[in-house]
């Protein structure tokens, strides 16, 4: 690891830990309507640790996998940061339809309708969102990456996790949210060293957030080998 990768590292824990200690006193007033705890969107509590870790961390680019409400936090706390792009990614164009009410126009956001397709990844068919990078709101490797779909039907949240990690560089934080404890048990023993991997008490429907450790070369397990 360079030098450059290990202190990017050094800052996101920093700034998980200084968001997870700023979430609760975040203001959500600004949304038409909060969602409820138990409700289809994100809910609050998570909603509230998004908003407080772009500040906190301070993204270039942050990647959503699944839009609605949290695209909408997520454009105004990029909008109060400044000079920070959001691309949010959806299989359902009735919610990027949806989504796109719900934020303003010449926002820092770029929603995009990419259908859902089967991929292989390290020997397991999962999900995996057909996107086109060059429509993302900005080329830089997505320093935070939310992944808020597909829902369970169609493959659930925990097999996106090396998906999200194909748009990561070293230092990039991934939340998943709405997972069970051990629900990425797989890939983190896959991924090894590679990753750190914290779950924070106290949210509602439970939540990982997944550092990268080690830069992309490292990864080489994700991806199988070709015969």
């Amino acid at each position: 690891m360079t030098v450059a990768s290990i202190d990017r590292v050094m800052r996101s824990r920093e700034a998980l830990l200084e968001a997870l200690d700023a979430a609760p006193s975040v203001d959500l007033s600004f949304l038409r309507e909060v969602p409820a705890d138990d409700g289809s969107a994100s809910a609050p509590d998570l909603l509230r640790l998004l908003h407080a870790l772009v500040s906190t961390l301070q993204p270039r680019h942050v990647l959503e996998f699944g839009s609605g409400v949290s695209t909408a936090v997520l454009a105004h706390a990029a909008t109060e940061l400044g000079n920070c792009a959001v691309t949010s990614v959806d299989h359902d164009p009735q919610s990027v339809a949806a989504t796109s009410e719900l934020i303003e126009a010449g926002g820092p956001v770029s929603l995009q309708h990419a259908p859902l397709v089967a991929r292989v990844h390290a020997g397991h068919l999962g999900p995996s969102y057909l996107v086109d990078s060059s429509l993302f709101a900005s080329s830089c490797p997505a320093d935070l990456v939310l992944v808020d779909g597909p829902p369970q039907v169609l493959g659930g949240l925990a097999t996106m996790l090396p998906v999200a990690l194909d748009y990561a560089q070293c230092g990039s934080i991934v939340l998943v949210g709405d997972v069970e404890h051990n629900a990425l048990g797989p890939w983190e023993q896959m991924l090894g060293a590679a990753v750190e991997v914290h779950h924070p008490a106290g949210f509602a429907r439970g939540l990982a957030a997944v550092i990268l450790v080690a830069p992309r070369t490292a990864q080489i397990r994700l991806t199988p080998k070709r015969s």
